[in-house]
């Protein structure tokens, strides 16, 4: 169903998403419309014998590891991404079902190493497309707050002349 911009929420340069066949606990998420596709902290990422891909949503990542799950699944794809360098990746890509705000959908999240981002994830325009609005004056959640609260220091921090 698509909704107007009327019906569309308005979310900010950040959000929470619940997972919602996993947990219950509000991840943060970095919100970007240059990203075509979605991706998530991943970890003990493989393929087994049975062509069923089994990897680990948040372990290690140093933001809410209280969050973290095991999953697999055997409907999944490869997907070539370009970082902003224009450096190519192949990932794995998967649906997962997740709620921001009052949205509850699937959608689709390469997984990626995000070990070295304050955010463990970040939405792309596969899953913002229209379902919400981004208003870049606003926030879900504070950048600041979560490199305090998670004793986070990254020296390669993009966003740092920004707070």
């Amino acid at each position: 169903m698509d909704m107007t911009k009327d019906q569309r929420d308005v979310i900010g340069r950040s959000a929470e998403i619940k997972f919602v066949d996993f947990s219950d606990v509000l991840v943060p998420a970095k919100i970007d419309t240059g990203a075509y596709h979605s991706a998530i902290h991943a970890t003990n990422i493989y393929v087994d014998e049975n062509q069923v891909l089994h990897f680990r949503i948040l372990g290690n990542h140093p933001v809410c590891q209280e969050a973290a799950f095991d999953a697999s699944t055997s409907d999944y794809s490869t997907v070539s991404i370009a970082n902003s360098f224009g450096d190519r990746e192949t990932r794995y890509e998967v649906n997962l079902h997740v709620k921001i705000g009052e949205q509850d959908f699937i959608t689709s999240f390469t997984l990626a190493d995000r070990s070295r981002k304050i955010y463990p994830i970040l939405l792309g325009r596969i899953a913002l497309k229209k379902r919400f609005l981004v208003d870049i004056d606003q926030s879900g959640v504070d950048r600041v707050e979560l490199k305090e609260k998670f004793r986070i220091n990254l020296p390669e921090d993009e966003e740092l002349a920004e707070d």
